[in-house]
């Protein structure tokens, strides 16, 4: 053994002579030496039994064996918990008796999750793995599963929840996930009314609930397909779909019970009800669907598309990109794709406005976003335009504000304005009661003023940066923030980008448009600091911009960010 980090590898099985052996080997071909295995019996009746005990006798060190009372079997949750109650090690991984791992596996993830102690989870994709067989038919169908959330990012909950929802396929699979043994037991391990089916949806749902998870974009281990699989077994029966409404059930009942009040995640979850709640209706829809009627319908879409899909339509369709200026005359046409990006993040974390809370210019988002917990909001600005303001500073220059007054300082839209922006963080931080919480963005691309913008404040504000996300960790890391006390989520896409850049609304893209997140086209980096009892953060040395000799436009509400 080494110093490193112990992980426990938990290999539940029932009847798996066929491949378990095949399954513990990829466990001791680990180049990440610091592991044990525990292999847990769920009432095997044929020789796996025997494989496992064999594999605790030889390797004391390294394997145990375990089984329920009378070695009967119990169901997959209950397996899984029996493994997680004996596990020594900081972090626990799955692995199922017919999958493989690939030899890195443990050495990537948790060099990962070591990285960031904020994360109670790390997974990749899985490859669906035919071509065991050895068939060269097999060979070709094997496939990397899709992820459906952007690769090498961190979400914050619950947006997984919905997402799997929404997408149920896209769900993990054990044999991919590394988890932190604290977090697990935190939230109670699996559900024991789940015998086989959903077993592992309702304890990802549990997980990503509450806590922080990193997606990996390497795929580290293999999903066995053959026909025996619990997966294959339940399609043949029609169990699959029958258990779905259970799930269902089950899960609106835990968000009750936990009181979760995201809206849209109950809004994932409702569109999923619904088939369940009102067979009738669904028959209906299916009849309807199925009819003469429903048939020309499908037929006239299926045209629809291949005449959009035509290379002269396509042409004419791009033609509004082909512009110079912004759709609608430079009047906002709706919700900007960027606000859309941050009511997004501020619901996952509405938890964090209470208290005595601070926000820039008005007090609207917090007293939106804050409940009951919410005891007061401040107002800060460069003047007192408005009776909101309570607090005047330029808060790159706020040294006179008392340090720790803050439970919640909720920064929006202005970091691009900030010429000193480190001192501005500076201070951001400095105002936070220990434990306060910073919720901030940095916009990665957004409309320039060459002349400035007089907005009633004093002097004229320009824009001086747009962002990546490296760049704000390192504003981070300068006023003495450490790895831990942040956590960085990353919105957008090419296509957003394009949007947000032309005055195309939110309300005009589509839910895949505007949920596929591409860290190599961002457009707004949003921020949750938590500042640490022991932050010594040193006040940066002042910085005085150059602007230019203009008179700045008049800011005008209506038109927005694409005054001129």
């Amino acid at each position: 053994m080494s110093n490193q980090p112990l992980v426990t590898c938990i290999m539940i099985f029932l009847d798996a002579e066929k491949f378990i052996q095949e399954a513990i080997e990829s466990v001791f071909a680990q180049t990440y030496p610091a592991w044990e295995l525990l292999l847990v019996d769920d009432g095997s009746t044929d020789g796996s039994t025997e494989i496992a005990r064999k594999v605790a006798q030889r390797h004391p060190e390294r394997a145990g064996y375990l089984e329920h009372p009378g070695h009967q079997n119990h169901g997959m949750s209950a397996a899984r918990n029996l493994g997680i109650a004996n596990a020594r090690g900081e972090y626990i991984a799955f692995l199922d008796a017919d999958d493989v791992w690939l030899p890195n596996k443990l050495e990537r993830q948790v060099a990962l999750l070591s990285s960031r102690p904020e994360v109670c989870m790390v997974y990749g994709p899985t490859q669906w793995w035919y071509s065991w067989t050895g068939d060269p038919e097999d060979t070709r169908r094997d496939y990397i599963h899709e992820l459906g959330v952007a690769p090498n990012t961190l979400l914050q909950p619950p947006e997984l929840v919905a997402r799997f929802l929404r997408t149920e396929g896209i769900s993990p699979c054990t044999c991919s996930v590394l988890l932190r043994r604290e977090a697990v037991e935190r939230m109670g391990g699996f559900e024991a009314t789940f015998r086989d089916l959903y077993e592992d949806q309702a304890f990802f749902a549990k997980l990503c609930l509450q806590e922080p998870v990193y997606v990996s974009a390497e795929c580290l281990a293999r999903y066995r397909q053959h026909p025996g699989s619990n997966y294959s077994a339940t399609q043949n029966t029609g169990r699959y779909d029958a258990a779905r409404p259970a799930f269902l059930n089950w899960l609106a009942a835990y968000l009750s019970k936990q009181d979760v009040k995201d809206a849209a995640l109950w809004a994932a979850l409702r569109r999923e009800m619904w088939p369940y709640r009102y067979p009738g209706l669904l028959r209906l829809v299916q009849r309807v669907r199925q009819s003469v009627l429903g048939r020309m319908v499908h037929f006239f879409r299926l045209a629809r598309a291949r005449w959009l899909g035509l290379p002269v339509i396509r042409q004419l369709r791009g033609m509004q990109f082909r512009r110079l200026q912004p759709l609608g005359r430079g009047r906002q046409l709706g919700t900007p794709v960027v606000r859309h990006y941050w009511d997004r993040f501020l619901r996952q974390h509405q938890a964090d406005i209470r208290g005595i809370a601070l926000e820039i210019g008005t007090t609207a988002t917090v007293r939106q976003y804050g409940g009951e917990a919410l005891t007061r909001a401040d107002a800060i600005d460069l003047a007192a335009h408005s009776p909101e303001v309570t607090v005047v500073a330029d808060l790159a220059r706020a040294d006179h504000l008392p340090g720790d007054s803050y439970d919640c300082f909720i920064n929006q839209f202005t970091t691009h304005l900030i010429y000193d922006i480190e001192a501005a963080l500076f201070h951001a931080v400095r105002i936070l009661k220990p434990g306060g919480v910073l919720l901030i963005n940095f916009p990665c691309v957004d409309y320039y003023f060459p002349r400035g913008l007089d907005m009633g404040t004093g002097e004229p504000l320009f824009m001086y940066w747009w962002f990546t996300p490296i760049q704000v960790e390192n504003l981070f890391r300068q006023v003495g923030l450490g790895e831990g006390d942040y956590a960085l989520a990353v919105y957008g896409n090419l296509f957003t980008r394009i949007a947000y850049q032309l005055n195309i609304p939110a309300e005009e893209l589509s839910q895949r448009e505007l949920e596929y997140d591409d860290p190599g086209h961002p457009l707004l980096i949003c921020a949750r600091v938590v500042k640490p009892d022991n932050w010594r953060g040193q006040k940066p040395a002042y910085r005085e911009p150059w602007q230019p000799d203009t008179s700045p436009a008049a800011w005008n509400p209506v038109t927005g960010h694409y005054s001129s």
